[in-house]
């Protein structure tokens, strides 16, 4: 038997995406409605949730959000992850959002590389093939009416400015007949947007049409700004519930041309009807849905199919009656097709929201080895009332999926046994990675599944297809979700640690790599595990490891570096071989979001550099962010204590040569304001005191530091941050104890830093400060808040808005060199 059995998923639904009354009405009406709308933004969190929910769920129109990058660039107040496993878990949370919009998402391959502060910039780095997906998917969805949301902006973030330049580039491009798409399309043929809108907002009285965002709707009982703003607080990693309340998401929001032609709101939703005046099977049709949703209303469910089914046949024969003639343009002819075709499949969703269909398909297992068996058990009903029949049913999925038997019925339960064959992989996007997506995955949201039960029904004489995706009913005792199939190596490795640092010159030490050993293969097996390292290094020999199927499994293998290590950075892989297969990769679950997998090499990265590091240095550390910092100075034998509320209210400060404050830990930590006096007399007493970067709102009026200090900018110009990772550095105090001691810093020391050079640097600050270096991005001037100190009774108070969180998990000497010096100050003395 299937180990879920027969159990049905209850999954509670977000506003809008279930199967009640309000779903059914919401799919009628966008029944009647042909207008599609594209918006264009640059990241996840950049949308406006009540524009798009109003335009999808108020007028019905056919929508689609296209976010240029996955945001992977921005930060995480979840926890540790960043850079692209950031982008994979804001793929998803934009994902949810936009379901709760009522819209489709796309994105192109843009890289969310950081803040940049010009367009230029962003395009050089971002390259041709940006402009490419966008007109892409220009000709695939092609949109009657383009929102910009970016559109007229003409300062800050640069990936926003070229989110609004490319836009209507792209739009132009998508209308050239002799532009050729690098991504073959067969239907994608050149496409013409007959409006293209800009987003007008930040004013309480916006020049151009103000959307009815606070109509309150009359199936969901909340206005669309309510309904919008419950869907944008999904983007939960970007701390985005702190500003729900933000007077900034209840001001107007108007649309306006940007030919500076009049707008007609009435353009935002063409029925049918009009769209395809003077067909009479259309117009019949449109009238057949109008009833049906009267029916829904009675709850007449058995008239409802009627007229729906009506509908959905009168249009099929519309093409007969009124389709296009010998003399109907190319473009309209095709237009016309693909207004109808998507008029279809909307009816055909009604239709199974009219009919009640219910249908679950769940496999045993997830995460599905090479050359393993898995079953599925599907049941598929509706409504006895609506004369709804379940017909035909199969099992449809990606070729390396064999089905080998099917018994039983939809009715009672039919089970489907599937053998995954030896050569079989996952599609690209399905489990996270550094390589690159697959062409396919690269624009979608999500990648397809790779299994459906395909389930047909009549209703009121009319068949209708229906693609249930296969599922995992994943539930523990505190959580429960519904998560898609993937095919996995049998066995995959987990290394710890998965860095080490090796000070030199100092003689190298011996020490162990520990490896967890999973199998996702159900049968026995003896495995060898051990490592590889380069030429030099000694490592134990390989241990055997038995499994009776799936499960963990651990070994324990030395590693003696050699006596003369080279600096830089070298790897030791871990493996796994059952007879003369080899694998070689680690599949984890992200901690902020554990039903996305992340793949990549199992391996131990060592770090080799010179550095000095003051014997038995203790550190405290506050840290609100899950930070990765404490982890990588535990590398280098520091004993780092994360601070909790207590600790910090009443625990023993002076036992600590530096008290660290983590990234926006002030905007986070509650606990924090509180103890700022207790932290200055920890200083006063001799301690230090490292705040790294706050937020310029979370910092403005709050007398944080000892003296005043402020993180501000001018209106016009950029915040206060150096994006350029390469920017010359400058050092203004060349011979103080914090550029000297216990390391000598040198300009070499900022070669290979990654993303930025810093960010939220101080703007002004009292003379009593001292600030240690200068930078500036191309063209601007420099700033000298970026590392900033003051002696404060015995001890030093330091503010920095270097990159340290970036550069210290990576590896890069020069910043441990820096930040060691920093935590050393009350020794240096």
């Amino acid at each position: 038997m299937l180990g879920c059995g027969a159990l049905r998923a209850q999954i509670a639904s977000s506003p809008g995406t279930g199967r009640g009354l309000p779903e059914t009405i919401d799919a009628i009406d966008s029944a009647r409605v042909t207008t599609r709308i594209l918006y264009i933004t640059a990241h996840p969190d950049d949308e406006s949730g009540a524009v798009l929910t109003y335009l999808a769920r108020g007028l019905h129109a056919d929508v689609a959000l296209l976010s240029l990058t996955r945001g992977e660039g921005g930060q995480n107040t979840l926890g540790p992850e960043q850079a692209p496993q950031l982008g994979l878990i804001r793929t998803q949370e934009l994902l949810a959002a936009t379901r709760g919009y009522g819209v489709r998402l796309y994105f192109t391959s843009a890289k969310d590389f950081g803040y940049s502060k010009t367009p230029e910039e962003t395009e050089k780095i971002w390259g041709d093939q940006v402009l490419d997906d966008m007109v892409y998917l220009i000709r695939d969805f092609r949109p009657n009416i383009i929102i910009n949301n970016w559109g007229g902006v003409h300062g800050g973030h640069g990936h926003h400015q070229a989110a609004g330049i490319l836009t209507p580039r792209a739009i132009q491009l998508a209308a050239d007949e002799s532009y050729k798409t690098k991504t073959s399309c067969e239907d994608c043929g050149p496409w013409t947007t007959s409006q293209v809108l800009d987003i007008e907002r930040g004013s309480e009285q916006p020049q151009g049409y103000v959307l009815p965002l606070d109509e309150i709707s009359s199936t969901y009982g909340r206005t669309w700004r309510q309904l919008g703003i419950d869907a944008f607080a999904n983007h939960r990693t970007q701390g985005i519930t702190l500003f729900l309340g933000s007077t900034f998401l209840q001001r107007p929001i108007a649309v306006q041309r940007e030919d500076g032609k009049p707008f007609d709101p009435k353009s935002l939703a063409v029925t049918i009807a009009e769209r395809f005046k003077g067909c009479t099977p259309i117009e019949l049709a449109d009238r057949d849905l109008e009833s049906s949703r009267g029916a829904v209303l009675q709850l007449d469910w058995k008239r409802a199919g009627e007229k729906i089914s009506h509908a959905a046949a009168l249009l099929d024969d519309a093409p007969k009656k009124c389709g296009p003639t010998p003399f109907t343009q190319k473009e309209e002819a095709w237009e016309q097709l693909l207004d109808r075709t998507a008029t279809s499949s909307r009816i055909d969703k009604a239709a199974t929201l009219v009919a009640g269909l219910d249908v679950s398909a769940l496999a045993d297992r997830n995460n599905l080895a090479a050359g393993e068996e898995f079953r599925v058990l599907a049941h598929a009903r509706c409504r006895a009332e609506a004369a709804c029949k379940i017909g035909e049913s199969k099992f449809v999925s990606i070729s390396t999926l064999n089905q080998s038997k099917r018994e039983g019925d939809m009715d009672k339960g039919q089970t489907f046994t599937i053998q995954v064959q030896s050569d079989a992989k996952s599609p690209g996007g399905l489990i996270g990675s550094l390589s690159s997506p697959d062409s396919q995955y690269q624009n979608s949201a999500t990648p397809a599944a790779i299994s459906e039960v395909w389930i047909r029904f009549r209703l009121a004489g009319h068949e209708y297809l229906h693609r249930e995706p296969v599922k995992f009913f994943d539930a523990n005792s505190t959580h429960v979700d519904l998560v898609p199939l993937q095919i996995v190596p049998s066995y995959s490795l987990a290394v710890e640690p998965k860095q080490s640092i090796e000070i030199l010159p100092a003689r190298q030490h011996d020490f162990d790599v520990l490896l967890r050993v999973h199998s996702y293969s159900s049968k026995p097996a003896t495995v060898s595990v051990g490592l590889e390292a380069p030429g030099g290094w000694k490592i134990s020999d390989a241990t055997e490891v038995k499994f009776d199927g799936v499960g963990d499994r651990y070994a324990k293998v030395h590693v003696s570096p050699p006596a003369q290590l080279p600096e830089g950075n070298l790897t030791i892989n871990a493996y796994a071989k059952r007879g003369e297969e080899k694998f070689t990769t680690s599949i984890e679950p992200l901690p902020s979001m554990p039903t996305l997998l992340w793949e990549e090499p199992a391996q131990c990265v060592v770090h080799a550099f010179e550095i000095n590091v003051p014997k038995n240095l203790r550190v405290g550390y506050i840290t609100a962010e899950s930070e990765p910092v404490p982890d990588a100075l535990k590398m280098l034998g520091i004993q780092v204590d994360v601070i909790d509320p207590a600790a910090l209210a009443f625990g023993d400060l002076s036992k600590y040569d530096a008290m660290v404050i983590g990234i926006r830990a002030y905007e986070l930590r509650s606990d924090l304001p509180g103890a700022n006096q207790r932290l200055f007399d920890y200083v006063s007493n001799g301690g230090t005191m490292l705040v790294q970067y706050e937020r310029d709102f979370a910092w403005a009026g709050k007398n944080y530091a000892p003296y005043p200090a402020q993180i501000a900018s001018k209106p016009g110009e950029p915040l206060p941050r150096i994006t350029d990772e390469r920017a010359a550095v400058t050092f203004l105090k060349p011979d103080d104890a914090l550029l000297n001691k216990p390391n000598k810093i040198t300009t070499r020391d900022f070669d290979g830093w990654l993303q930025e050079r810093g960010l939220y640097y101080w703007t002004e600050f009292d003379p009593k400060y001292t600030a240690l270096l200068s930078m500036h991005d191309p063209g601007e001037k420099d700033l000298n808040g970026g590392l900033v100190y003051t002696k404060y009774g015995r001890g030093t108070y330091i503010y920095t808005g270097l990159a340290f969180f970036r550069q210290l998990p990576e590896g890069v000497p020069g910043a441990y060199r820096l930040f060691v010096n920093l935590l050393s100050a009350s020794r240096s003395q």
